[in-house]
């Protein structure tokens, strides 16, 4: 997969055609499922397809407000508990997702509101909870693209979106400090590709309403996401963000070269400048 192209492509797609998604489609989810990166590989996840005919029944359980925006069918993740398990939905979710770009299935990340009413509408068994859920279809063609900015209750703008993906957060706004003079000279990641590029991706990750509360720290060979505090943003969907960002960096970082270790959670060892009332939430060395 072409992990730089899928994340400057994936959109938000919000109006789905009623086109049923074909059982050899559903199936390869599955199958992606299984070889996907996992940000803590030893927490035990599963997948369900939720079948058009049982999405009623996520009515009041899921979406905006308990919104819910209609597709021909779902991606459920659920997961044991366990320390980082929703980072680590997140991250298998946005994997998911990006391949779904590639084979042209169009997808929303949707928020649980009630998990455990989820569950039990389902009727899941065992101990894992449901933790991501996945609006997927083909979406309707429009002919102009808007998006919400929302940076509170009061200060929402719609923006016109250009012909080409853009990030939604630009790469000089959302590297909070670092060591290498990109913030002095923006030319300087013309010599390191692999890491703007991965930059880029990372800032057209999706996330709740569009607030994008992170920011990046380079520091002694290592990037960082330092976590913003952000009252809008309930904590489930506050950790998949983070966890959806982290694959999106990873995942173009890994594709391009393999100098390049793996996320480790915290921060690394030292004195880091950090945004104020944030913390970071992993590194890795680049």
């Amino acid at each position: 997969m072409n992990y730089y192209q899928s994340a400057t492509k994936r959109k938000s797609t919000r109006d789905f055609k009623e086109k049923a998604i074909p059982q050899n489609v559903l199936n390869e989810i599955k199958e992606c499922f299984e070889s996907c990166k996992r940000l803590v590989p030893e927490i035990n996840t599963e997948i369900s397809i939720i079948d058009p005919k049982v999405c009623p029944n996520l009515n009041g359980c899921a979406g905006y407000e308990d919104f819910l925006i209609e597709a021909p069918s779902y991606i459920l993740i659920s997961s044991e508990k366990a320390d980082n398990y929703i980072l680590n939905a997140g991250f298998i979710g946005e994997d998911i997702v990006l391949k779904l770009t590639e084979m042209g299935i169009a997808t929303c990340w949707i928020t649980i509101s009630d998990s455990e009413k989820l569950k039990e509408r389902l009727r899941l068994k065992g101990e894992k909870v449901p933790v991501a859920l996945i609006a997927i279809g083909y979406e309707n063609a429009v002919t102009t693209v808007k998006r919400l900015d929302i940076k509170n209750q009061s200060n929402v703008t719609l923006k016109k979106r250009s012909n080409y993906e853009a990030p939604k957060l630009y790469v000089e706004d959302a590297i909070y400090s670092e060591d290498m003079g990109i913030k002095g000279d923006n030319s300087v990641l013309d010599h390191y590709q692999d890491l703007y590029q991965a930059l880029v991706a990372a800032c057209c990750a999706p996330s709740f309403l569009n607030r994008q509360p992170y920011r990046f720290i380079i520091k002694d060979g290592f990037f960082m996401i330092a976590a913003l505090e952000d009252k809008e943003t309930d904590e489930d969907d506050f950790y998949l963000n983070l966890g959806i960002v982290m694959l999106n960096f990873y995942g173009v970082l890994s594709e391009r070269s393999g100098a390049y270790g793996k996320w480790s959670l915290g921060a690394p060892d030292g004195e880091i400048e950090k945004p104020e009332n944030s913390f970071i939430v992993g590194s890795i060395h680049i």
